[in-house]
């Protein structure tokens, strides 16, 4: 029970990347390389989504004392990261509630530009989501320090909490190559294909 969300959680974010990749996938050739990568970074977001909520579910159950859902003792561990009272919260609000309201955001801003790449703010959407990723690189930085130095018997890691970072990296990384691709005027809604691929698919008709 321990660390089965968490392979599930880093499965689905996986799954999300090979998406977003330029690996040949044969249920995804009439999809654009822009598609995909929208695509698999829905996925992303929403495996991260998945592990705030689950890190959030592990402080409240620590609240009250212990929790069940991650191991408490070691140095891979939830219980002094999570547990802290110091270091759990961020103005009050734990950081698992931060998570979900950013990935929510974030999920929704992907999945609307996906539905509707020709509508006029789609490409104005996706400058929104990489500003709106960025203060995950702070947020990151200062998380890790704390896991480290901070918390009582550091060094510690949460794997958990590890995986929310994962995620949040992978997400600035696909907004940095959407926009890049953007920019580049690569804002293909159909994958452009060869005068091969072309005449295959003519023959399968």
């Amino acid at each position: 029970m321990e660390y089965g969300p968490l392979t599930f959680f880093l499965a689905v974010m996986a799954i999300g990347g090979l998406i977003a990749s330029n690996q040949k996938i044969s249920q995804l050739d009439e999809m654009s390389p822009m598609r995909r990568r929208l695509l698999g970074l829905f996925v992303i977001e929403m495996g991260g989504l998945a592990a705030s909520a689950w890190t959030w579910m592990i402080h409240n159950q620590l609240l009250q004392g212990g929790s069940t859902l991650c191991a408490a003792e070691g140095v891979v561990q939830c219980g002094s990261v999570i547990g802290d009272p110091s270091y759990s919260e961020f103005f009050g609000v734990p950081w698992g509630v931060i998570g979900i309201l950013a990935f929510s955001a974030l999920g929704w801003l992907t999945l609307t530009i996906f539905l509707d790449m020709k509508a006029d703010w789609a490409k104005s959407y996706v400058e929104y989501a990489w500003w709106l990723s960025l203060p995950s690189i702070p947020g990151i930085a200062w998380l890790v320090f704390v896991e480290l130095f901070l918390v009582e018997g550091s060094p510690h890691i949460c794997p958990y909490c590890t995986s929310v970072h994962i995620a949040l990296i992978a997400c600035m990384y696909l907004l940095y190559l959407i926009r890049k691709e953007r920019d580049a005027d690569n804002w293909a809604i159909t994958p452009k294909l060869s005068k091969i691929e072309l005449l295959a698919k003519a023959r399968k008709k």
